[in-house]
């Protein structure tokens, strides 16, 4: 298991601590698990207390305020695993970004590395959507290890892959944490275009959503907290022009007006056995024409796109985000 702290992480094994990546596996087992009282008995999945990733008072807070008011054993029992299962299980580290960007010192830049199931890497969409679970529970706060934290260390550190490869959705712990990387065999059987480094970027499908999540949990942060410093110290604005140049890049149609390929700022082909995780028409996907949206070439789910257009996901996101996005231009 690996602890939660500022510092470079350090891992620890213990028979009764179930390993992220294995969590599944703790999760399939009943025996010895006190179960609920309801017709089902469904067993209680949370990992002991010492095992927990991330530790939260305002969400034990919840958990026992709602267990007086679901009255049905199996239900609350649902939720009870269920709600604080990111916080248990996901959020892998956090700390502080190196002062230089490499070696320590550490500066005052929250991150945090939150997984993606049993796969060690985080994905933009999943680790933004998993902690936007906490919304409700998000107050302003300084301190380390608080909701306030995990969030801005999402938004910190979403900005920063952005920055090295806007075209890409999942990626590598970061080297604060001292976690090896994740391998991903993709790397050796997909061809992409612009290239990645599979030492930051875990896999690199070209999501629209993935940009969307980012400002719309950025948006949220500062909707709840009123806090700019993630947005003011961070070269946050630098990541928001990054995403308005990817997707202006990829609102081109297919074909130019003469009939020859337009170029793309996205290409992909992969050497699989499944379709939806390669491309048609050399990398470009399904022919499309112009019509002023953004081409997304994969859909949310990972899955090949057909052509679709998309603007809503970032023009939902987005349009919340110009008020402070134009306080900040003002302020700099």
């Amino acid at each position: 298991f690996v602890t939660v702290c500022s510092a470079p992480v350090q891992s620890r094994q213990s028979p009764v601590c179930p390993h992220p990546y294995r969590y599944r596996d703790f999760a399939r087992q009943r025996d010895g698990k006190d179960l609920s009282k309801g017709r089902h008995r469904l067993p209680f999945q949370r990992p002991l207390e010492k095992c927990r990733a991330f530790q939260s008072p305002e969400v034990e807070n919840t958990i026992a305020r709602l267990k007086k008011k679901i009255t049905d054993p199996d239900l609350f029992r649902l939720f009870e695993n269920s709600y604080p299962n990111s916080l248990d299980t996901a959020v892998l580290w956090t700390g502080f970004a190196f002062a230089d960007g490499n070696h320590p010192p550490y500066s005052d830049e929250d991150l945090a590395f939150v997984i993606t199931g049993d796969i060690n890497a985080m994905w933009l969409r999943d680790s933004a959507n998993q902690i936007l679970s906490y919304l409700p529970l998000l107050k302003p706060s300084s301190a380390p290890r608080s909701i306030a934290a995990l969030f801005r260390g999402i938004i910190n550190l979403h900005s920063r892959y952005i920055k090295f490869s806007p075209y890409c959705h999942a990626f590598q712990p970061p080297p604060e944490s001292g976690i090896a990387n994740g391998y991903n065999i993709a790397y050796h059987r997909n061809k992409v275009k612009p290239p990645y480094s599979s030492n930051r970027t875990f896999d690199c499908k070209w999501e629209l959503d993935s940009l969307a999540s980012f400002l719309q949990i950025s948006s949220e942060y500062y909707n709840a907290t009123g806090d700019l410093g993630p947005f003011s110290k961070y070269q946050w604005m630098e990541t928001v022009e990054i995403i308005l140049d990817t997707v202006e890049t990829m609102r081109t149609g297919t074909y130019m007006d003469d009939g020859q390929l337009a170029p793309s700022g996205y290409t992909m082909t992969g050497s699989t056995n499944r379709a939806t995780e390669t491309t048609s028409n050399d990398g470009l996907g399904n022919p499309v024409k112009r019509t002023g949206m953004i081409r997304s070439t994969f859909r949310p789910s990972d899955g090949m796109g057909f052509g679709v257009h998309l603007t809503r996901l970032v023009l939902t996101s987005g349009i919340q985000t110009l008020p402070y996005i134009n306080f900040l231009y003002l302020r700099t």
